[in-house]
């Protein structure tokens, strides 16, 4: 029996060194291809349309060439056949521009300042002071109110949560001694002011990989 046990091991830690073997850790100064992801999943595969295939008119070289190409309503690209599409700015997941991922989220490019298994950025939203019926069906009126909100991107799942105790709480749950610590901090406040802390421990303990 001990040695189908070891056996068993032996095969699932050669499989965990094969598929890191085909992808590298992220560490800071990672090379993230330019361009745009259409979907979350060319982000994680850090796979976006190449900026070279972008058709929007200008300097190329410019910082901000792929901005730019993403302030309009729709831009237009060649797919690999040479064929020109076209796709509604609206659609797309985010971009990578001089090594900063930037994700669509409340109708604006946020940067996405903590890269890791949980990334973290900031996006204002729009609130209103009164809400009330309005001429059309579900419309707000008021005085609108903009703030600056923290949200994490956890990609394991592709789910954006508010940045929050009672989100720290939930992911954490997948780590039982991360989430025994920060639990045993009994006041709110305590876990509030740790929340930066346990993220940043999280992804320590567990890395995000990306394609090599």
């Amino acid at each position: 029996m001990k040695r189908i046990i070891f056996i068993l091991l032996s095969v699932h830690i050669a499989f965990a060194a094969s598929a890191q073997s085909d992808s590298v850790q992220y560490v800071q100064g990672f090379n993230f291809k330019q361009g745009v992801y259409l979907t979350y999943s060319d982000f994680l595969a850090n796979s976006p349309l190449p900026k070279s295939s972008l058709t929007q008119e200008g300097d190329t070289s410019r910082l901000d060439f792929i901005k730019l190409a993403l302030s309009k309503e729709s831009f237009q690209w060649k797919d690999t056949s040479g064929k020109v599409q076209t796709t509604k700015t609206a659609s797309v997941w985010g971009y990578s521009e001089n090594n900063g991922v930037y994700m669509r989220w409340n109708y604006t490019f946020n940067r996405v300042v903590v890269i890791g298994t949980l990334c973290h950025f900031t996006s204002y939203t729009t609130n209103y002071m009164y809400t009330g019926p309005g001429t059309y069906p579900n419309q707000q009126y008021g005085t609108p109110v903009e703030s600056l909100e923290q949200y994490i991107l956890d990609t394991k799942t592709g789910t954006v949560y508010d940045f929050n105790v009672t989100t720290m709480e939930f992911v954490l749950q997948r780590d039982p001694a991360l989430y025994a610590e920060f639990m045993a901090l009994k006041k709110k406040k305590k876990k509030k002011e740790q929340m930066f802390i346990y993220l940043r421990k999280y992804n320590e303990k567990h890395p995000l990989y990306f394609p090599k």
